[in-house]
């Protein structure tokens, strides 16, 4: 990942191609020369971070490296940073809630935390909530109706038509406010 990058030895600023990249082109050459130098009579660099003895070429000892590169590739710094979201294989969008001191999984599924924040409090133990209009990731408060396990599996839902039939409404309304403002533009 290509990016400027301020030398350690000259303080210039030069284009580094990887990102553990530190020195410029001149710094490193005599670096390089002053750590064979020191290679070649016995002696060692040390360790920035904790003072062990180090290889030729290292900045830091092989644990405090391991240490360094987590906080290379944290978030948005990884490739594969999905922005705190994913989708599972059934539908449903899982939100990163991990806070510091939580012990549980960092993802919890969005269903669940935009009800738990509607109606301000914890979802029930053994209790779900269900899409009424079966649309996984429509995750909107009037779409989520929480039910217990024995509840939800009692199909259809008598007690639910009301709010199907709503939803049914607020989405031809939706529609009708679409189609009107695509024709005032």
């Amino acid at each position: 990942m290509p990016g400027m990058v301020v030398c350690r030895g000259c303080g210039k600023e030069f284009l580094a191609k990887r990102i553990d990249r530190q020195w410029c082109d001149e710094c490193r050459a005599t670096n390089a020369k002053h750590y064979q130098g020191a290679y070649d009579e016995r002696k060692r660099g040390k360790c920035q971070d904790c003072g062990k003895a180090i290889g030729r070429r290292a900045i830091r000892c092989r644990a405090c490296d391991n240490k360094a590169r987590t906080q290379y590739y944290q978030r948005d710094k990884n490739p594969n940073w999905q922005g705190g979201f994913t989708r599972t294989a059934e539908g449903y969008v899982y939100r990163r809630v991990k806070k510091p001191g939580y012990k549980g999984h960092p993802y919890r599924a969005e269903h669940i935390l935009v009800w738990e924040e509607a109606h301000g409090k914890p979802l029930p133990k053994g209790w779900v909530v269900h899409h009424l209009n079966g649309i996984k990731d429509d995750n909107r408060p009037e779409n989520l109706l929480a039910l217990s396990r024995g509840a939800h599996h009692k199909h259809p839902f008598p007690s639910i038509e009301p709010y199907q039939a709503r939803i049914r409404e607020l989405e031809m309304e939706v529609e009708r406010l679409r189609k009107q403002i695509g024709t005032e533009l």
